[in-house]
């Protein structure tokens, strides 16, 4: 697949996510940043800062995007990025015919809980609670911006750049959701398993009692 003598796959992922938001409108390298922590974090990884510039540097010289200096007054003027016609039709082709990857997970409480029989119901309460905290957080965040973009689409038709981007919202909040009864399952059935252990226990111990 070329385009522009340039093969589609041999661009790096993250220049498709800066193309991708480029398309929303012209942005400069600090919007981007903000719009990837705000738009697809929740599903997503975000570009740092440096790889943002980078990929923009990449995505100029292939002429995928443009680039214009808006002077600012005590500050260094403000470089503003616009997707091209042709980055506009890379964008395209990547999303038509890209293979999907398998999603990529790993979870620093799963690989503890795999390893739960080594530490104490307490510990482990204490672990769980602390990412309860952390899928809260998101959990809101989420709900707060699916809500923002529901209210933007009520009187009117949905504009298709609010209501793929809630797909995604509703999809994460159902994620967390999910989450949050599972740890709570989780932790039932880890005291069920430690109250039956203690009463298995006891009973031995009544009958060596018994015995002597």
């Amino acid at each position: 697949m070329m385009i522009d003598d340039v093969e589609v796959s041999e661009l790096p992922t993250t220049s498709y996510v800066i193309l991708g938001l480029l398309t929303f409108r012209e942005m400069s390298g600090y919007d981007l940043k903000q719009l990837a922590d705000k738009g697809i974090r929740h599903f997503y990884w975000s570009p740092a800062k440096s790889q943002i510039y980078a990929e923009l540097r990449r995505l100029e010289d292939h002429g995928y995007v443009t680039m214009r200096e808006v002077p600012q007054t005590q500050r260094p003027d403000k470089r503003l990025y616009k997707i091209t016609p042709e980055g506009m039709e890379a964008m395209q082709k990547w999303l038509a015919h890209t293979v999907i990857e398998p999603d990529s997970f790993k979870s620093s409480l799963l690989l503890k809980l795999f390893l739960g029989n080594l530490v104490s119901l307490e510990t482990l309460s204490i672990l769980v609670e602390e990412r309860k905290k952390y899928v809260s957080r998101d959990l809101k965040i989420c709900q707060a911006k699916a809500q923002e973009s529901r209210d933007k689409m009520q009187g009117s038709s949905a504009e298709d750049d609010l209501f793929y981007p809630l797909l995604t919202l509703e999809r994460s909040i159902a994620v967390y959701q999910a989450e949050m009864v599972w740890m709570e399952d989780a932790l039932e059935q880890r005291k069920q398993r430690a109250a039956k252990s203690s009463a298995k226990k006891a009973r031995r111990k009544t009958s060596t009692s018994s015995k002597r």
